[in-house]
C-alpha cells in the first residue's frame, strides 16, 4: 500500500514487504469490492440527498450547529477506523453517503463555503474515494451560487454507484462531468487539470509528504481555493506538517482557514480540513 517501505521497520527483508503488501492489497479489494456491492443497493440515496439539499434555506446552510446535530449526519457517515470517531453519531455510521469527516469540522467548512461560492465553475476531487464528498461539496457549492459547469475526480479505484449515479444527474442538468481511474502523478492527471484548469479543488489522495505537496503544486496554477484534508491528524503526520508549512508558504497569495474541531469522546485529534483561498491581488 502507500508508504508501506517507509511505515514499515527499514531491516525488515524487501520480500517480506512485498509479500505483506501483496496481502494488504489483496485485503482492500476484497474490502472494496463488498463495500460496492453494499453501495449498488444505496443509489437511490443520491437523488434524495441532493433533495435534501436543495431544500434548505440560506439560514440553515449557515447554521453550525444545525448542520453539526442534524443535517450532516442524516446524510450517512462511513463506518472505518471507528475508533477516530466519536461516538455521539454511532446510529448514522454505514449509512447514506458514507462522509468520512467530522460533523463538527465539516459543518465550518460548508458554512465557510456558502458563503465563498459565488464565481466557482469548476469543482474537482483528487482522492474521492466513496464519492460521499464529492456529492456534497458540489452540490453545497451550486445551492449558495456557484454556476458550476464541470465536475471531475480522480482517484485510484473504479467510480463507486454513487459516483455512476450522480453523474448521470448531472448530465441531465447539463453540467460536464468526469472521473479518471488513476493516480494523480499520472499524465493523465495532468492532462485532465490542464484542460479542465479547476477553480476549487479538494485535495484527500496520497498523504505522504511528497505526494500531497505534488497534488498541491499540480493544481496551484488554476485554482482559486485549494482545500487539503487530514490536516490535524496524529494519523497523518505528513499532511499535518504539509499544512503547518503551506499556511506560512503560501501566506502572500491564500488566506488560511481551518477547521480541527475535535470530539472529547475520541482519545486523539483525527481529520482536520483546511482551506486556502486566493487573495485578490495575488497573480
Amino acid at each position: 500500500m502507500v508508504g508501506l517501505k517507509h511505515i514499515v521497520k527499514p531491516f525488515v527483508p524487501i520480500g517480506v514487504l512485498d509479500l505483506f503488501a501483496q496481502y494488504q492489497y489483496a485485503r482492500e479489494r476484497r474490502n472494496e469490492d463488498m463495500r460496492r456491492a453494499r453501495f449498488e443497493g444505496l443509489r437511490d440515496v443520491v437523488p434524495r440527498t441532493l433533495a435534501a439539499i436543495r431544500a434548505l434555506s440560506a439560514e440553515q446552510c449557515r447554521d453550525r450547529a444545525y448542520l453539526e446535530s442534524v443535517f450532516i449526519p442524516s446524510l450517512g457517515l462511513n463506518d472505518e477506523l471507528l475508533h477516530e470517531m466519536p461516538t455521539e453519531f454511532s446510529a448514522h455510521y454505514g449509512k447514506g453517503l458514507h462522509i468520512w469527516q467530522y460533523p463538527s469540522q465539516l459543518a465550518g467548512y460548508l458554512s465557510w463555503i456558502a458563503d465563498n461560492a459565488q464565481g466557482i465553475t469548476s469543482y474537482l476531487e483528487i482522492g474521492c474515494r466513496w464519492g460521499g464528498m464529492t456529492i456534497l461539496v458540489t452540490e453545497w457549492l451550486r445551492k449558495n451560487g456557484a454556476a458550476i459547469q464541470s465536475v471531475s475526480a480522480i482517484d485510484p479505484i473504479r467510480p463507486t454507484p454513487f459516483i455512476e449515479e450522480y453523474f448521470k444527474i448531472l448530465a441531465t442538468e447539463g453540467v460536464a462531468s468526469s472521473y479518471l481511474q488513476a493516480f494523480s502523478t499520472s499524465s493523465d492527471a495532468h492532462a485532465v487539470v490542464d484542460r479542465l484548469r479547476p477553480d476549487f479543488v479538494f485535495i484527500d489522495g496520497d498523504h505522504r509528504l511528497k505526494g500531497a505537496l505534488e497534488d498541491h503544486l499540480l493544481i496551484r496554477p488554476h485554482a482559486n481555493v485549494i482545500v487539503h484534508h487530514d490536516i490535524h491528524s496524529q494519523a497523518c503526520p505528513d499532511t499535518t506538517l504539509l499544512w503547518k508549512a503551506l499556511q506560512h508558504m503560501e501566506a502572500d497569495r491564500f488566506e488560511a482557514t481551518q477547521f480541527i474541531d475535535q470530539y472529547p469522546s475520541v482519545g486523539g485529534n483525527f481529520l482536520g480540513i483546511g482551506v486556502l483561498k486566493r487573495r485578490s491581488t495575488a497573480a
